[in-house]
């Protein structure tokens, strides 16, 4: 079972660290090790990891949720309303001093307790150890990150048939979520992808909203989300001209292309993070635009939309086959427009493997 593979990763990390407690609450950590779902709410679900055990702490009525698969991994406790869950917590908890990492999706109203409860421990972040075992994707991994990707991509070729021109910023989003619903892959934040026109796409995360879409517009469309039921994400920007592109938005869209192709021939294994980012805003500052690519050049992904590794000028972590990230440069000009251009990398041990679909091509909705 490939979640026993991880836990047992897991362990030697926290042996190695001198760590004897990982203290988890539901979470995309919790997902990766156990494949458990499940979000935090008002009552006490959370797990205790030591090298014996894996202490699994939820409301009674819960308990019966689990599939077979994951129960067989936990030791379960479960307490009903009116009981204290802390009171089990100071049941498998040990006396003494002992380390107890904390994961980085724990609510305050959770580790407070359990550190009123063992003084005595020391208490550290758990998310090295996470981020450790999470940055390496594995074939499986892989292939549902891949799934997404072609999901998603099928969603946007579909977008492309329509002429947006005179729709909303809002309602063109509306639109793409529609495809990229019925291809699978949830935005449950509720939120439509980012669709920026015109002046608007110099404005990096701007909002959909009520901005008519008109000829000559650049629009920067930014959109993903999560495979449903399976949770890899997805994250693609493309920018798109409508009836036609001026001859400075042919220029500077060529400006990023070459720049999200620099930074991909440069994503390998053994390279820094900052080398990465250095070689697209070095192409870019040499175009004379380095003062308009105001963000790094990219992020991790996985079950998050945003993980490590960062692509970023001061991070000197080296690429290691099994790395995701994001490759997406951009360039924008205020009260213009804005073009970027996104695609999410797979590190492999010879270089970066694209897993978007799409071409660059510089697509003129009619």
């Amino acid at each position: 079972m490939i979640y026993s593979s991880r836990i047992s990763r897991l362990r030697a990390e926290m042996q190695a660290a001198q760590i004897d407690f990982l203290l988890l609450t539901p979470s995309t950590d919790l997902f990766y090790l156990t494949g458990m779902r499940g979000k935090m709410m008002e009552r006490l679900v959370c797990v205790l990891i030591s090298q014996e055990d894996i202490h699994f702490i939820s409301p009674q009525f819960e308990l019966g949720n689990l599939k077979p698969e994951t129960r067989s991994l936990f030791s379960c406790h479960g307490w009903t309303d009116g009981e204290n869950p802390f009171d089990l917590a100071d049941r498998l908890l040990p006396h003494g001093e002992k380390t107890l990492a904390v994961g980085g999706q724990v609510p305050s109203w959770v580790l407070l307790p359990i550190q009123a409860l063992r003084p005595a421990y020391h208490f550290c972040s758990g998310e090295m150890l996470m981020r450790s075992l999470r940055m390496i994707k594995d074939e499986e991994e892989y292939r549902l990150l891949k799934l997404a990707h072609q999901r998603s991509d099928r969603a946007f070729l579909k977008f492309l048939e329509h002429d947006i021109c005179g729709m909303t910023e809002y309602e063109a989003g509306k639109l793409l979520n529609g495809y990229l619903d019925a291809e699978g892959i949830d935005r449950s934040s509720g939120n439509v992808p980012l669709v920026c026109a015109g002046p608007n796409g110099a404005l990096p995360h701007h909002g959909a909203d009520q901005t008519v879409i008109k000829p000559g517009d650049a629009v920067v469309i930014d959109y993903g989300g999560a495979n449903k039921q399976l949770g890899y994400y997805t994250d693609t920007t493309r920018t798109i001209a409508v009836k036609y592109a001026s001859d400075e938005l042919r220029e500077v869209y060529d400006v990023v292309n070459r720049a999200n192709q620099a930074a991909f021939e440069t994503a390998k294994p053994g390279t820094m993070c900052c080398d990465v980012d250095r070689a697209a805003r070095d192409l870019i500052t040499k175009a004379g635009y380095g003062d308009f690519f105001t963000h790094r050049v990219g992020h991790g992904l996985g079950l998050d939309a945003h993980e490590h590794p960062y692509l970023s000028h001061d991070v000197t972590y080296r690429l290691e086959a099994g790395n995701v990230c994001s490759d997406e440069p951009g360039i924008y000009l205020p009260g213009k427009f804005g073009v970027r251009i996104e695609d999410t990398l797979f590190i492999r041990e010879n270089g970066a493997e694209r897993l978007t679909l799409l071409d660059h091509t510089l697509h003129i909705l009619q």
